[in-house]
């Protein structure tokens, strides 16, 4: 927490206007400043700025008391240091006002005032403090949530890699084993997507480059197949190019095909991705499935989204999975990021 002198400084001042002088606006009226009579116009001059020196050097040294021992919780230690200036203070102000008055000033009345007012000093100084040390309390876990925040989308970002290429590898070894023609163009399509997740690791990627990454992913998953598998994919946008975290949409695809029935001789998975005029990225992937799921989580992979979107889109996003017999349904809706 920086300590903030010159604002406390001008703040103190109009405390001090508020407070002090307004007990003495009568006084200063009729040519008199508060127990000291009849002193020519540069003594009370003197003694006013003598009094704010004082009580400002009073309300500094409690603002600094409270700034180094409170947060160490040393508090016999802030009591000490608070008595000492006070005593410094009400000595140093009790002479100054002895010098610059023509009669004898009553130390048991002079005492009584001192403490009063700087009672007020006390106060001000631990509410001037205190307001600035939540204001810091609260920066302070809001830095310490974003990092939490940042960690935890970088450790989920993390597991997409080795859970892609988990899933990828078992399909090219098999096609290696079995002597596949497209063995070689697997790896070269599987390198270009391993490209593309390892150098473009910005926070956010554009949705033309996720859509492509999908494509991509698509036809590396239908070199396994001697025929094409039968599958539909739509995209379609508005003109305007929008923004997403890069791989939140591929994990879906992959649990389409890892869990789909690609086998089906009929359209067994259709994507269909799409902004709209309110701002939305939408997803809908519906796949035919092999056999009746009983977890409707997905594994991994949306176990994964979810959690990144839950981080990423608190407020923003609407996810929902269903399986109404052998359709296995996501429909997702994405606040939209623009394009500066």
């Amino acid at each position: 927490m920086k300590v903030k002198t010159g604002i406390l400084a001008i703040v103190f001042l109009v405390f001090y206007a508020m407070v002090h002088l307004g007990g003495h606006l009568p006084d200063l009226y009729y040519g008199k400043f508060s127990y000291i009579d009849e002193r020519s116009y540069d003594q009370r001059l003197m003694s006013l700025l003598t009094d704010i020196l004082m009580s400002f050097l009073f309300t500094l040294s409690t603002y600094y008391a409270l700034y180094c021992f409170y947060p160490r919780r040393r508090y016999i230690s802030l009591i000490c240091i608070l008595v000492v200036a006070f005593i410094t203070c009400f000595t140093m102000s009790y002479w100054g006002t002895q010098w610059l008055s023509a009669d004898h000033l009553r130390i048991s009345r002079f005492f009584r005032t001192e403490v009063l007012y700087n009672a007020f000093y006390c106060i001000f100084a631990m509410v001037f403090y205190f307001v600035q040390y939540a204001q810091f309390k609260e920066l302070q876990e809001r830095d310490l949530a974003l990092e939490n925040r940042l960690a935890s989308l970088s450790f989920l970002r993390s597991q997409i890699n080795p859970h892609f290429l988990f899933n990828n590898l078992n399909n090219i070894y098999s096609m290696v084993y079995h002597n596949s023609a497209q063995s070689l163009p697997a790896i070269s399509g599987l390198s270009d997507l391993l490209r593309y997740m390892i150098y473009d690791d910005k926070d956010m990627s554009t949705l033309e480059k996720e859509v492509h990454y999908i494509e991509q992913y698509i036809a590396l998953e239908q070199l396994r197949f001697e025929a094409p598998s039968k599958i539909k994919f739509n995209y379609t946008n508005d003109g305007l190019p929008a923004q997403l975290p890069p791989l939140l949409l591929i994990p879906f695809v992959e649990n389409a095909f890892k869990h789909g029935n690609i086998s089906s001789e009929r359209e067994w998975l259709t994507i269909t991705i799409s902004t709209t005029a309110s701002n939305q990225i939408l997803l809908n992937c519906t796949n035919e499935v092999r056999v009746k799921r009983k977890d409707l989580t997905g594994g991994i992979g949306i176990d994964n989204v979810r959690k990144r979107l839950a981080l990423l889109y608190p407020d923003n996003h609407n996810l929902t999975i269903s399986q109404h017999q052998d359709k296995f349904t996501v429909n997702l809706t994405l606040g939209i990021y623009r394009q500066l």
